[in-house]
């Protein structure tokens, strides 16, 4: 299979100054499969944000992208060693040519301590929030268990303490609207991935098995900005019982803008075209040759980047 990219949305090759920022936006479900705690400022829910008269939890959308990005990390490190030094560790970046990898390209980075480098984030994820209700009284209730089979205070003495979780229950979903600007093909191809082959989200999820199902539900296309806010879908266009790819589909109608192209399941978008089918089928890996193709695409990228940092170091 040989991947073929959008002439509307991308940049054909990598480059520091970005002179020109056609994106695309990835319209996101995030379905809720087992209850999952999204903390914020509270230890013990979400935040809030009500719309109407009903509450919604609200969620950073770095608390995906980051997970996502440790999906991409270990795929980088499992497809070969000539993807990600030896020296770089997530959020812990060594020397600039240490650190750039496709991760860091696509997703950004800053140098840390003596290290005084910058590599812009082609990604922009807003907040998104859950299109249900967000019940606050529907709590999860937990006790300190210690080996001893005792609960203790704070004293180490025996306490009767216990600690209340309010999950986002399943059935629930949030819509996340995913923007990608100025960004390549094996760039597009990457964040698809790590959408499509993350399922952990929240706090305490190690301790949980898969809890959110991602699907791609449509796609934006265009030569200048196509970002959109969750938050404006669900406050002008949706209320609770309609179905939201309609909503969605009136949404992009009201603020589209001439030349975008809108592909996908949403109302009034055309079918995904060939070259995103196959895209999505190489990034969910259902295809035997996904590793070759993944592989060759990073590779690409991998070498163009370091072209350009190693002439500008």
């Amino acid at each position: 299979m040989t991947l073929t990219y959008p002439d509307t949305g991308l940049v054909e090759s990598f480059e520091i100054y970005r002179t020109q920022k056609p994106s695309i936006t990835l319209i996101v479900e995030r379905e809720i499969t087992e209850p999952t705690l999204f903390r914020n400022s509270s230890t013990d829910r979400a935040e809030t944000q009500q719309f109407g008269d009903r509450l919604h939890a609200q969620v950073n959308g770095e608390k995906f992208t980051s997970k996502e990005r440790l999906t991409g990390l270990d795929l980088l490190r499992r497809l070969g060693d000539e993807f990600v030094h030896e020296a770089y560790t997530y959020n812990e970046p060594a020397e600039l040519l240490e650190s750039v990898n496709v991760g860091t390209l696509t997703y950004g980075l800053a140098g840390t301590g003596d290290q005084d480098f910058a590599i812009k984030s082609r990604v922009i994820e807003g907040y998104t929030y859950t299109t249900d209700e967000y019940d606050l009284m529907n709590k999860e209730t937990r006790n300190a268990v210690y080996e001893s089979g005792t609960m203790r205070d704070e004293e180490g003495g025996q306490s009767e303490a216990l600690f209340d979780y309010v999950k986002v229950q399943p059935g629930n979903s949030l819509i996340h609207f995913v923007t990608l600007e100025a960004a390549t093909g094996p760039m597009l191809l990457y964040v698809l991935h790590n959408l499509l082959n993350t399922g952990r989200y929240g706090a305490r999820e190690t301790r949980t098995g898969r809890n959110v199902r991602n699907s791609v539900l449509g796609i934006v296309l265009g030569d200048h900005d196509t970002s959109l806010s969750t938050g404006e879908l669900l406050m002008e266009y949706h209320d609770e019982g309609d179905n939201i790819e309609m909503c969605i589909g009136e949404y992009i109608s009201e603020v589209r803008r001439s030349e975008w192209e809108v592909y996908g399941d949403v109302e009034g978008a055309e079918s995904f075209p060939e070259w995103y089918d196959q895209l999505h089928a190489v990034a969910a890996r259902e295809v035997d040759d996904a590793d070759e193709e993944l592989t060759a695409e990073f590779r690409d990228l991998t070498d163009a980047a370091m072209n350009v940092f190693g002439k500008n170091d």
